[in-house]
């Protein structure tokens, strides 16, 4: 039974992100736990919302500190795109949640982290491993989107955890198209 509060942060993140509207009870019976031991952890259904907030914040943050650490920029990209899940959890849930939205420290956090994202795009730009004819802006944004991509089909049990990144970084890299490398 989960009683830390890291682990029920951990297992209320997706229940969150499949029920944007899942009651205190919902979330701890899908937790496996009891409402008594959520309530005791996270009284309100909006400090638990902003408990999650900060741990996706914190995790993205140690993701993008690890990236910047990660020299060369080849390595620092697989970094970022391996640790992709708080960014899914970023884009699903911070941005959009009413109770997160409230709080302007965690939208002034998630906006720096936006930036500071885009600004490791411009630095894999700049070191060629990423278009320079595309925004960085865009190419931040598409990676959120394929984090969130990659993680609803993992929840959803659509792909595997371990085929998500490799997902991502064919994606980011080289599109959709069919045939890629190819001569057109």
């Amino acid at each position: 039974m989960r009683t830390n509060a890291t682990e029920v942060l951990e297992s209320a993140i997706p229940i969150l992100a499949k029920d944007r509207a899942a009651s205190m009870q919902v979330i701890a019976t899908r937790s496996g736990i009891s409402r008594a031991t959520l309530v005791r952890l996270f009284p309100t259904r909006q400090h638990l919302v902003q408990a999650m907030a900060q741990k996706i914040l914190d995790d993205c943050d140690r993701a993008l500190t690890r990236a910047e650490a990660d020299i060369p920029e080849e390595r620092g990209l697989a970094t970022l795109v391996a640790d992709y899940p708080p960014f899914a959890q970023l884009w699903n849930l911070v941005y959009v949640e009413p109770d997160v939205l409230g709080v302007p420290e965690a939208s002034t956090r998630a906006e720096t982290i936006f930036t500071r994202t885009v600004e490791f795009i411009e630095r894999n730009q700049g070191a060629g491993l990423l278009r320079k004819d595309m925004p960085a802006t865009w190419l931040a944004s598409t990676f959120c989107g394929l984090a969130e991509t990659a993680w609803e089909l993992t929840l959803e049990g659509h792909m595997g955890s371990r085929q998500a990144p490799d997902f991502i970084t064919a994606i980011l890299l080289h599109g959709a198209a069919a045939g890629h490398g190819a001569e057109r």
